[in-house]
């Protein structure tokens, strides 16, 4: 789970309140404690994760022609530990070629010490992201932030019912916690991308191809996704969930054309997405969703762009389109953020960009 320091911005805070459980969990536990769990897509193919109760990271691994590939790592260091073990059992082989980090924020990219014998691959503002939250001010803020976190739990713990789900949810979220604390002022190095790419990058591994594309500005400065055309494999990382319309921040870094660009590679290639892993271990995404989502943001991207062209209003532009009418496909997903009309928001928030 990623947790936010005080002085990130409002929305994401509140997309966070939205999207992650209350995470609650053992008096006692560490890091080493919480269940490893696994589970294979196809012979080439692993997800592993830790915890049974929380919100963690779902590690990729395939095991290729010229070698492993990883995608993503872990808030704890240990957790990476065990998972690559599980890796190299699980496939007979220890030579990880690449580790491919979705973005930068740190409970994706703590854990890349474990693969500092790999090449780490991610988006070019990854290098930026990662120094500024796991080094310095922002290190430091991130553990005060964790041991503040710890103690309300603590007192979440003590007060919940006895084998109550909460109990669980509680007991692992303090061990996480009380782990990365430990971790990061024992020998940790923030283990930093040596391959950036901008826009585009595809990685040859014989027999498959990992193609790595930049959403960079959606949930992060620096959001990679990831096609695996040979397994229908996509990695999305923390990119819009299930359950939530696509949601624009106002004044992002966001490029929605070329976003658009490169979602309709995926979306409108043609090519089968049979497996497609979020990045956060309670959370999901379909496939048919994950195009839905591109359908939606494409027919607002297109219609905005020629009603502002033509000289209409922004009341105009949020008088032409609805989902109810419109995006009938996303009318039960979560459609307001606290008091924040997400479809109003959006149309604000891409008006804002042409008119710059």
């Amino acid at each position: 789970m990623k947790i936010t320091p005080a002085a990130a911005a409002p929305a994401v805070i509140a997309l966070l309140l939205i999207l992650s459980p209350a995470v609650p969990g053992a008096a006692g536990q560490t890091g080493d404690e919480l269940p490893l769990n696994t589970r294979k897509l196809s012979d080439r193919v692993l997800v592993a994760w830790v915890g049974d109760y929380m919100q963690t990271i779902d590690v990729l691994a395939l095991s290729t022609a010229r070698g492993l590939v990883v995608i993503e790592t872990n808030l704890i260091r240990s957790a990476d530990v065990r998972i690559r073990h599980a890796i190299e059992r699980t496939f007979g082989r220890s030579d990880v070629k690449y580790l491919i980090n979705t973005h930068h924020h740190h409970d994706h990219t703590a854990g890349n010490q474990v693969y500092a014998d790999a090449t780490i691959v991610g988006h070019k503002a990854a290098l930026a992201g990662m120094k500024n939250e796991l080094t310095g001010e922002g290190l430091a803020r991130l553990i005060d932030n964790f041991k503040t976190t710890s103690k309300e739990w603590a007192d979440g713990l003590a007060k919940a019912a006895p084998d109550s789900e909460d109990v669980r949810y509680y007991r692992e979220g303090i061990a996480l916690l009380k782990a990365a604390v430990a971790e990061f002022g024992d020998g940790f190095r923030p283990t930093y991308p040596s391959v950036l790419f901008e826009k585009r990058l595809t990685l040859d591994m014989g027999d498959m191809t990992l193609e790595l594309y930049s959403f960079a500005g959606l949930h992060s400065a620096s959001d990679t996704v990831i096609f695996v055309p040979e397994e229908g494999l996509l990695a999305v990382g923390d990119l819009y969930p299930e359950r939530l319309l696509p949601y624009l921040r106002k004044g992002g870094s966001w490029d929605l054309a070329a976003i658009l660009d490169n979602w309709g590679r995926i979306a409108d290639g043609g090519r089968e997405i049979r497996h497609l892993n979020f990045a956060h271990s309670d959370m999901e995404l379909s496939p048919e969703t994950f195009k839905e989502q591109y359908r939606y943001l494409r027919t607002l991207w297109d219609g905005l762009r020629e009603m502002h062209a033509r000289g209409l209003s922004l009341d105009d532009a949020k008088k032409a389109t609805t989902i109810e009418k419109d995006f009938p496909y996303f009318k039960d997903k979560i459609l307001k953020i606290r008091d924040t009309d997400i479809h109003q928001n959006n149309i604000e928030a891409i008006w804002e960009k042409l008119g710059a």
